[in-house]
């Protein structure tokens, strides 16, 4: 390539340019990259908790909807419609192939009228729903063939047998 044909305001951009990438950055512009850098890791970890509470407001409406959608079931006499479960998250490659029953056998849809259906919602436990819809928790283990109360999991929906009537006291 013949220099004579390069401009010579071309020749003397590269030449600054060269001369201040060789000089390195100046403190001023490492202090601004620095700050910029703090305002974008501030910037994602209020998405991150933002994220978050929006997960739990999820999981608290799953349920809502599952409570209703039983109430309004009894109240109409109708069979139980599943109640659609959330996205899917991804699993290492050793777990079930359906993430909402991992170690838990995958249980039939609620076929007799006395028995209804939850959608598990996140943190919720096998305590919890028991005492929610007055059956002991070997029922629902039994009726849903679950060995390890533990596997429960956010998402998946299991089923209700129907409650049996405690004696009164004296009566």
């Amino acid at each position: 390539m013949d220099l004579k044909r390069i401009p010579p305001a071309v020749v003397m951009s590269l030449g600054l340019t060269g001369f201040a990438l060789a000089q390195g950055p100046t403190p001023e512009a490492a202090k601004a990259e620095e700050l910029a850098l703090k305002a974008q890791i501030v910037e994602l970890q209020g998405l991150k908790t933002e994220i978050k509470a929006q997960e739990e407001k999820i999981d608290r409406l799953t349920q809502e909807i599952a409570k209703l959608g039983d109430a309004l079931r009894q109240k109409v006499g109708t069979p139980p419609v599943k109640v659609s479960e959330p996205m899917a998250t991804p699993t290492p490659a050793n777990a079930s192939a359906n993430p909402a029953v991992a170690g838990v056998e995958n249980p039939t849809p609620a076929d007799a009228p006395n028995v209804r259906t939850h959608v598990v919602a996140k943190g919720e436990t096998l305590s919890q729903i028991s005492k929610q819809y007055g059956v002991s928790v070997e029922e629902i283990q039994q009726l849903n063939k679950i060995g390890d109360a533990k596997k429960l999991q956010a998402g998946q929906t299991i089923k209700i047998p129907a409650a049996t009537p405690q004696p009164t006291p004296g009566g």
